[in-house]
């Protein structure tokens, strides 16, 4: 546990430290340039960064085992953090996309394009090295943490894509019969980017919700977890009758309700089933607990 957990609290440092050299990058042009996208994206990743910081230093207390005053230990914490960050990005998401409304409604913003589809290019470049260097070190180790960092690397690959494309259309229409819309098209793409972006925070406060208040996880992985089980307990004198299933940030705790055809239940063979049965699914899943019932 305690080797996992170094490994997770390296990555998540590789992660913040190359983080911050995009992010000081990205608020150094968005200060320079003006443009309404990138400031977008600057907020976002600032977030984003907070909150990942944050989890870093926590990152021994989601590590500690359960206990009987703690009996999910301190899971729940994890869901909280991720909560924060997603209602802090929604709120926001919502300013941006008003502020960039108002932009447009006056006139639309001049942006000195000579330089910043040099810079984006570069920027892009960074984000896809970054992106790929993380996942090739994390392809043997995963957490949900990790996962959600790297989902946001992926999305920040598309983001300063977009842009760049952006600035580079806006570059090549001033020398255009069109060049009047030029100072609409930043704040048309920090809008359009905001809009779908929007939907990420939200289903991000959705999950952890249901995972702070013990939902079960999502119906793939519910019925994942049913097959697994349905293979493995074939040959074994008892049935499984019942699943609860439930989820609170990085762990979660299936109980498996049995019942025997005798009435009778071998203490010995229940015990090779749940080492079997835990065994594989925390191959699958991680951090996952597993207790049989008996039916009565």
């Amino acid at each position: 546990m305690k080797e996992k957990m170094e490994k997770e609290s390296n990555i998540i440092k590789l992660s913040v430290f190359l983080s911050a050299l995009f992010l000081f990058a990205e608020i150094l042009m968005a200060i320079f340039s003006k443009s309404k996208a990138l400031l977008m994206d600057c907020m976002f990743g600032s977030a984003d960064l907070i909150i990942i910081l944050i989890i870093s230093f926590l990152l021994p207390l989601i590590y500690k085992p359960v206990t009987e005053k703690r009996p999910y230990g301190y899971s729940q914490v994890e869901s909280v953090l991720i909560i924060l960050k997603g209602v802090s990005v929604f709120i926001i998401t919502l300013f941006l996309i008003i502020d960039n409304i108002e932009v447009l409604l006056s006139g639309g913003s001049e942006l000195d394009l000579s330089w910043i589809v040099i810079c984006q290019l570069l920027l892009e470049a960074f984000c896809i090295l970054a992106y790929v260097y993380l996942k090739m070190k994390c392809k043997k180790f995963t957490t949900p943490v990790i996962e959600a960092d790297l989902i946001a690397w992926k999305i920040d690959v598309f983001t300063m894509l977009g842009m760049f494309l952006s600035f580079l259309v806006q570059f090549l229409i001033k020398f255009t019969p069109l060049y009047f819309i030029s100072s609409y098209i930043d704040s048309v793409v920090a809008i359009i980017i905001s809009v779908i972006m929007i939907r990420e925070p939200i289903k991000m406060v959705i999950e952890s919700f249901k995972n702070l208040i013990l939902f079960a996880p999502e119906k793939e992985t519910v019925e994942e977890i049913k097959c697994i089980v349905d293979k493995r307990v074939k040959k074994y004198s008892f049935k499984v009758t019942f699943y609860d299933v439930v989820k609170t940030g990085r762990k979660m705790w299936v109980e498996l309700y049995i019942k025997s055809s005798s009435q009778q239940i071998n203490i010995k063979e229940l015990k090779a089933a749940k080492s079997e049965i835990e065994g594989k699914l925390k191959e699958e899943f991680g951090e996952i607990y597993v207790e049989f019932t008996p039916e009565l």
